[in-house]
């Protein structure tokens, strides 16, 4: 009889951890360097656009997973039942569309991943280069290159929110956006970091300003 209360207090515990992690973070590191003597006050926050929200949904779903996993390997079959089917029985989803999410998300987070990995040595080389020269130099040499390459990023997350939708099916799509635009949208925002142009959605991001971040696990 206990043990659904350590499922459900296992999950409470992950949901708090998700949404402590899905608030936005504006880092004061201007590429490598502690707080900036010219740092002022963190600007406001703003709602993230929507296919970012997916995004972080997404990556949540695989937390979930990997838990599940860990707690299948400790002996624990039912309490990774529970996780690992924590949200397909919150949307009300079948076997088949919990699928088609889950292969969604690691597709997403495989191609959005490659076009960034371009974008970092590039950002590696700016850092050096904003040693050097400081700020007041201007831009650093890559910084419209990895504009671009974040723009690509963006699309990448954008038409694969798209192609989930299709693949869902009208119904089970609307309860999908219905879910993440009522208990995750409120919850996603970003920050403008001064000077920014392009931005790292990854809160593990060893590269943060001049790039704009938002949260992420």
């Amino acid at each position: 009889m206990p043990r659904p209360l350590v499922v459900r207090s296992m999950l409470n515990r992950s949901v708090a951890l998700a949404l402590l992690l899905l608030c936005a973070v504006t880092v004061s590191i201007a590429l490598g360097q502690a707080n900036d003597a010219n740092s002022t006050a963190q600007p406001p926050s703003r709602p993230a656009p929507l296919h970012r929200v997916y995004w972080h949904f997404l990556r949540y779903q695989r937390h979930l997973d990997q838990r599940a996993a860990t707690l299948k390997q400790q002996g624990q079959p039912e309490a990774a039942q529970e996780m690992r089917t924590h949200l397909q029985r919150e949307l009300h989803f079948s076997n088949a569309q919990i699928a088609i999410l889950r292969q969604a998300g690691l597709q997403m987070e495989r191609d959005a991943d490659a076009v960034w990995a371009k974008a970092m040595p590039i950002m590696l080389q700016d850092r050096e280069w904003l040693k050097l020269n400081g700020r007041s130099a201007g831009p650093p040499p890559g910084h419209a290159q990895v504009h671009a390459l974040q723009e690509e990023r963006e699309g990448v997350i954008r038409d694969a929110v798209a192609q989930l939708n299709r693949r869902l099916g009208p119904k089970a799509a609307a309860r999908l956006q219905a879910r993440i635009e009522k208990e995750w949208a409120p919850r996603v925002t970003e920050h403008e970091i001064a000077g920014a142009r392009a931005h790292d959605p990854r809160i593990d991001s060893k590269l943060s300003a001049p790039y704009r971040l938002e949260a992420q696990q």
